[in-house]
């Protein structure tokens, strides 16, 4: 899968701007200072891919200071992906060849893999980061699963509220039982596809680690969840026999939005016993994984976004990266350019001032 170009108007601080991507380059190095909008050019293109973005829950940040409405477009070889989002009224449109999609229709058709400093930072202590990779490598290969997942989450929200309400004394108990068969229904599908996902992971995963870190260490990844194996009727009846304690706090405890990913190294927890460089090795292996499983499964490599990782990573692993970033259309963001010279290809360079790009 190639990205011909995108065309970008009221993002963020991005100035209007066309960008053409084709011309047999496939690496890409978008250069300048912080707070200039080179990770906003990544940000637009994970936008068409993934329909959201990776920063921010509230779409409206999107939308550039004293405009109406920002709008990206991204064009493959067969389709155009565009987002439009306007701050007032908030709405957000997907579109794919000018015509409006739902998510679970919009989501997959440009294959993108991102990859940033956050991600090295914060993998080992953060569980919703953990269930995010899962969700992004499903949500780009399986529409149902997309769906599944809204589904659950709505279904989560409309449960917590009732738990409030009945905590507070202005609900009865038995309005519960619909929103639990929802969660029950779409929890234990979720969990299916991702215990599926997590085998599949697993060969791949052991063998980019141990050639990043160059080591034999055998590396798995458990997924923990408390109801694994669960059929909908099953899962429905944990959720009603959690009520109580569910009501005290006004919180559903139980359930895929509460499953975690644990990563042991010959045996022993990775969260307890491993150091910084074992983890950047892990969320690297990680990532090409995921590279892996999408090729695998759609026959096309992805896009590949690095947002400012190079000045994150030791030389060795920087070789690594640099190999993978010939495999895949790649577009990197960097505040040095020294960074990019040592890449196996010259990549088309771009200088990003104040919002410019050049």
């Amino acid at each position: 899968m190639k990205l011909k170009s995108i065309k970008i108007k009221g993002f963020r601080n991005l100035k209007p701007l066309t960008l053409d991507f084709t011309g047999g380059n496939d690496i890409f190095a978008f250069v300048g200072a912080n707070g200039q909008g080179k990770t906003n050019i990544l940000e637009a293109i994970y936008l068409c891919s993934l329909s959201k973005s990776f920063r921010t829950r509230t779409h409206a940040d999107l939308v550039g200071f004293e405009q109406d409405f920002s709008s990206v477009k991204c064009q493959t070889d067969d389709k155009e992906m565009e987002v439009i989002v306007t701050s007032k009224p908030f709405q957000k449109v997907l579109k794919i060849n000018g015509v409006k999609k739902t998510a679970s229709d919009f989501v997959g058709n440009l294959k993108a893999v991102f990859f940033s400093p956050d991600d090295l930072a914060y993998m080992a202590f953060s569980p919703k980061l953990r269930r995010r990779y899962i969700d992004v490598v499903l949500t780009q290969l399986d529409h149902v699963y997309l769906e599944e997942l809204m589904r659950y989450n709505e279904a989560c929200q409309q449960r917590n509220a009732l738990l409030k309400r009945i905590r507070e004394g202005k609900s009865g108990e038995s309005e519960l039982d619909f929103w639990e068969e929802q969660l029950a229904k779409f929890g234990s599908a979720i969990t299916r596809r991702r215990v599926a996902l997590i085998e599949k992971l697993q060969i791949s995963l052991n063998r980019h680690y141990q050639e990043i870190a160059h080591s034999d260490a055998a590396l798995e990844i458990i997924y923990q969840t408390e109801v694994k194996g669960s059929t909908a009727p099953e899962l429905q009846g944990l959720y009603k026999n959690s009520r109580s304690r569910d009501i005290v706090s006004g919180q559903t405890h139980l359930g895929p939005h509460r499953d975690d990913l644990e990563f042991h190294l010959n045996g022993h927890d990775m969260a307890q016993f491993s150091s910084r460089g074992e983890w950047r090795s892990l969320v690297l292996a990680l990532k090409f994984s995921e590279i892996d499983l999408i090729k695998e499964e759609t026959g096309e490599n992805p896009v590949l976004l690095l947002d400012d990782v190079f000045s994150e990573l030791d030389a060795e692993r920087q070789k690594y990266l640099f190999e993978a970033s010939g495999r895949s259309q790649t577009l990197i963001t960097t505040t040095h350019q020294e960074f990019i010279e040592a890449l196996p290809k010259k990549p088309r360079l771009f200088t990003v001032k104040a919002g410019h790009v050049e």
